[in-house]
């Protein structure tokens, strides 16, 4: 069968060795399962970039997934946990700072993050089930 057109647009899988800034920490595998990355390497042409993986229940340690930082581009961070009988419940703790604002959240979320704007560090506790993530600026790649 010939492959369609506009295929190269769907992505179905992540970077196996994405280059990560030195202000984002690696994650254990076991308890962070990355979805997808669209950047301009695995969509020729983005002009920006989107990431999105799933949290999962068991690590009894905090989870530093990045530490202070900022961007010249604006970025969007969403977390949302897996439970349909209360969908604002977050199923974790994060404790994320924004300008040196700690703020402590347990309830699914969207934050925007403004182009300058320190961010971070980003904490994940207490996971109870799995939390859904996503990060997404208006850049061909995360740096």
């Amino acid at each position: 069968m010939a492959k369609q057109k506009n295929a190269k647009y769907v992505v179905t899988s992540f970077k196996s060795n994405p280059r990560l800034p030195s202000f984002r920490r690696k994650l254990d595998p076991k308890f962070v399962k990355k979805v997808t990355d669209v950047d301009a390497d695995t969509v020729p042409g983005a002009e920006f970039y989107s990431e999105t993986m799933w949290i999962l229940p068991g690590n009894k340690s905090p989870m530093t997934q990045m530490e202070s930082h900022t961007h010249t581009w604006g970025e969007l961070i969403g977390f949302f946990g897996f439970n349909y009988d209360n969908i604002r419940d977050l199923g974790c703790e994060i404790e994320f700072t924004v300008d040196n604002e700690k703020h402590v959240i347990t309830e699914a979320f969207a934050a925007y993050i403004p182009p300058g704007v320190q961010h971070g560090p980003l904490v994940i506790k207490n996971v109870r089930i799995p939390v859904f993530q996503f990060m997404s600026g208006p850049t061909k790649r995360y740096e």
